[in-house]
């Protein structure tokens, strides 16, 4: 037993412990956090691509061949300039 008799340092070991399993959570969640929004990115700017764009609205039938050509084709050209 500590000197006040709680157990622990001087009877604080309750509190420290709890603010470790908090601090410990607190940095889990972060971690968590981080790699989230580090593979969202990529994926928001993917998704920001004009060609990657048609090419899903092509594959989901969308559009059809001739729009999906024409606007390739303009893309291409933009791209170009």
């Amino acid at each position: 037993m500590g000197a006040a008799g709680g157990g622990g340092w001087m009877g604080f070991g309750l509190p420290w412990g709890l603010l470790w399993v908090l601090l410990s959570v607190a940095l889990l969640f972060a971690a968590a956090y981080l790699l989230a929004d580090r593979l969202g990115d990529s994926g928001a700017r993917e998704a920001a691509d004009p060609m990657t764009t048609l090419e899903r609205r092509y594959a989901r039938g969308e559009i059809d061949d001739e729009a999906f050509e024409e606007r390739r084709i303009r893309l291409s050209e933009r791209d170009r300039l």
